[in-house]
């Protein structure tokens, strides 16, 4: 099997690690940062677990050729994602 940078799942497979490496380094420079920083690095991971939730559903479920059930899959996760959010904020609060 030759991969090529044109198949789709090796592009997302691409993002993934990007994203990854990406959150991680965040993850790890933010003790480093202010006080103030905890919860904008927090929100920002989040968001990074958000799109690489959508590049599994949209590229290797398949559902990037399925218009609705990508909709309703992607409201589900933007409510999750969102809550998850919200939930984390109140967290740092305390």
């Amino acid at each position: 099997m030759k991969l090529s940078w044109s198949d789709p799942l090796v592009r997302a497979w691409v993002a993934l690690m990007a994203l990854s490496l990406v959150a991680t380094a965040v993850a790890i420079l933010r003790p480093q940062s202010p006080a103030w920083a905890g919860a904008a690095a927090g929100a920002v991971i989040l968001g990074f677990a958000w799109l690489k939730a959508r590049i599994i559903l949209n590229r290797y479920l398949g559902l990037a050729f399925v218009s609705a059930a990508r909709r309703a899959f992607g409201a589900g996760l933007g409510a999750f994602a969102l809550a998850a959010l919200v939930l984390y904020a109140l967290g740092q609060g305390g």
